[in-house]
């Protein structure tokens, strides 16, 4: 008795080629590692794309939502929502305070 498989997603079917890749990781000095990380920040584009460029790869450009992200754990919450007089299951309020604490940061680095 032979099972059919059912067709595929086509969400799935778009990131079958993704799937093939072959991360690679590269150990060098952190000197190098700053630099390709620096310009690629310059130039608006992730490091493995600065990476590709530099190797002569072609790049696919797509648009790269400007962002910064970090992993909070529960005790995380409950250290910032002490530190800004919230509560920790105020998430979105102590996600507010981050930002404006994080751009008054940045500011006085300028």
């Amino acid at each position: 008795m032979t099972k059919k498989n059912p067709a595929k997603p086509k969400r799935w079917t778009d990131s079958d080629k993704a799937i093939r890749a072959t991360q690679v990781a590269f150990d060098v000095e952190n000197e190098i590692i700053d630099t390709i990380k620096k310009e690629a920040c310059h130039k608006g584009v992730a490091p493995s794309d600065m990476i590709r460029h530099i190797v002569g790869l072609n790049v696919t450009v797509k648009p790269v939502r400007p962002r910064l992200t970090m992993s909070l754990k529960e005790d995380d919450y409950h250290v910032l929502a002490e530190k800004y007089g919230l509560l920790p299951s105020e998430r979105l309020a102590i996600k507010t305070r981050m930002i404006d604490e994080i751009r008054k940061y940045a500011s006085r680095k300028k």
